[in-house]
C-alpha cells in the first residue's frame, strides 16, 4: 500500500507529457498511414478489376460531350432532342462501322506484310552491319555472338508489350460486349442530360445532412474541372488529327487519313494518341519505300519529323491557349499525374484514368487541405 508522497502517485512532468502525446500522435499517424495505404491497394484493385466496364462508359461520356453541341443545335431548329439524338448515334455507328471496314482494312495489310518482311529487312540490316564493321574486329565479334539472340527475341518482345499493354482488358467477350453499350450509354446522356443534371443528386448513397451537403459539393467541383478539362482536350485532340493527317499526306505516308483518325481520337488521353500512332506510321512509311535504300531511311525519318512538329505545336501553341480557358490544371500537372498513374496501374488503364484521379485529387486538397474556395473562377489557377 502507498504512503502519501510516494513517486509513484507523483503526476507525470512536463517533459513525460510531452513525450506521451507525441508518442500516442505518433501511433495514430502510423495507423492512418497503414489504413489509408490499404484502402489506397483496394482502389487500385477495385479499379484493375472494374476495367473492362469503366472504360466504354468513360468513352460514353467523352462522346456524349462531342455529341451534346450537335444536338443542342437540331434541338434549336425545332428538332425533338430524343430524335435528334437517336439520329446523332445512329450517324455516329454508321461512321465508326464505315472507317473500320473501308480504312482500317490497308492499314492492317500494310503492318502484316511488315512483320512478315521483317525477319528478311532484319537479315538484310545484319548483313550491311556486319560488312561496315569488317575492319572493327570486337564489334564484328560481338555482333556474331549477339545478333541471332536479338532476332530471336524481338517476336517475344512484341508479343510481351502486347499483352503487357492489354493485361487489363479481361475476356475479350465480356470487353467487345461492354463497348457494345456505348452507343446506348451516349443516348441516354445526351437525350436526358436535363434530367441528369436536376436530379442526380438523389443517387448519392447518403442520408440528408451536412455529410451528404458536402459530398455533393465534392462532386459538382469535380464534375465542373473534368468536364472543362475534357471539352478542352476534345478541342486539342482534334487539332493533332487534323495537324497529323495533314503532315503524313504531304510526306506521303500510306493511310493518312486513317493514322490522323487515331492519332486524334486516342489524343484525349495526353500522348496516348502520338504512341499509340507513330509505330504504324513508321512502318506504313518503310513499307512505302518500295525497297528503295534511301527512302527506307528518310520516310522514316520524316515520319518523325512531322510527330515532333505535331507535339511542338500542340505544346507551345494549342495547349495552352485552349485549356487556359477551359480548366485551372496545368499542363505539368497532367504529365505528373499520367507518369504516376502509369507507374502504379497496369497496361493502358493508368494514361486512361490518370487525368479523372488527378482531377479528383486536387479537388480533395483544395477543399480540406489548401481551404480555397470550392468553385473556383474558370480559367483562373
Amino acid at each position: 500500500m502507498s504512503t502519501p508522497g510516494d513517486p509513484h502517485d507523483s503526476p507525470p512532468s512536463p517533459d513525460q507529457r510531452r513525450l506521451i502525446w507525441a508518442s500516442l500522435t505518433a501511433l495514430a499517424l502510423a495507423a492512418l498511414v497503414v489504413v489509408a495505404g490499404l484502402a489506397f491497394w483496394v482502389f487500385l484493385q477495385l479499379l484493375s478489376w472494374s476495367y473492362p466496364i469503366l472504360l466504354p462508359l468513360g468513352l460514353a461520356v467523352l462522346i456524349a460531350l462531342i455529341c451534346k453541341p450537335v444536338v443542342d443545335f437540331l434541338e434549336r431548329r425545332r428538332v425533338p432532342r430524343t430524335p435528334g439524338t437517336l439520329a446523332v448515334c445512329v450517324l455516329l455507328v454508321a461512321t465508326f462501322v464505315i472507317f473500320w471496314t473501308l480504312i482500317l482494312p490497308g492499314v492492317y495489310d500494310r503492318m502484316v506484310g511488315f512483320i512478315h518482311a521483317l525477319p528478311g529487312n532484319f537479315e538484310n540490316f545484319t548483313q550491311q552491319l556486319s560488312k561496315n564493321t569488317s575492319d572493327m574486329p570486337q564489334v564484328q565479334a560481338w555482333l556474331q555472338t549477339n545478333l541471332p539472340a536479338i532476332q530471336r527475341r524481338i517476336p517475344e518482345f512484341l508479343a510481351a508489350g502486347a499483352s503487357k499493354l492489354l493485361a487489363p482488358v479481361g475476356s475479350a467477350f465480356g470487353f467487345i460486349f461492354g463497348f457494345g453499350f456505348v452507343p446506348i450509354y451516349v443516348f441516354y446522356f445526351v437525350a436526358d442530360e436535363d434530367h441528369l443534371a436536376k436530379h442526380w443528386q438523389e443517387f448519392v448513397p447518403f442520408p440528408p445532412g451536412r455529410v451528404r451537403n458536402e459530398v455533393i459539393a465534392v462532386l459538382e467541383e469535380f464534375s465542373k474541372e473534368l468536364a472543362g478539362y475534357l471539352r478542352g482536350q476534345i478541342i486539342v485532340a482534334s487539332v493533332n488529327g487534323l495537324l497529323t493527317f495533314v503532315g503524313l499526306t504531304i510526306i506521303d505516308v500510306p493511310q493518312s487519313l486513317a493514322l490522323g483518325i487515331i492519332a486524334g481520337a486516342l489524343s484525349i488521353v495526353p500522348f496516348l494518341g502520338m504512341i499509340c500512332s507513330i509505330l504504324p506510321a513508321l512502318l506504313l512509311a518503310f513499307s512505302s519505300a518500295n525497297g528503295d535504300p534511301t527512302w527506307e531511311i528518310v520516310k522514316p525519318a520524316l515520319v518523325l519529323a512531322v510527330f515532333a512538329l505535331v507535339q511542338m505545336t500542340e505544346s507551345m501553341f494549342v495547349s495552352p491557349r485552349v485549356q487556359s480557358h477551359s480548366t485551372g490544371l496545368h499542363p505539368l500537372v497532367i504529365i505528373l499525374g499520367i507518369l504516376i498513374w502509369s507507374a502504379l496501374l497496369p497496361g493502358l488503364l493508368g494514361p486512361i484514368v490518370a487525368v479523372p484521379l488527378t482531377c479528383a485529387i486536387l479537388v480533395l486538397l483544395r477543399r480540406y487541405v489548401w481551404r480555397e474556395l470550392p468553385l473556383r473562377k474558370r480559367g483562373r489557377p
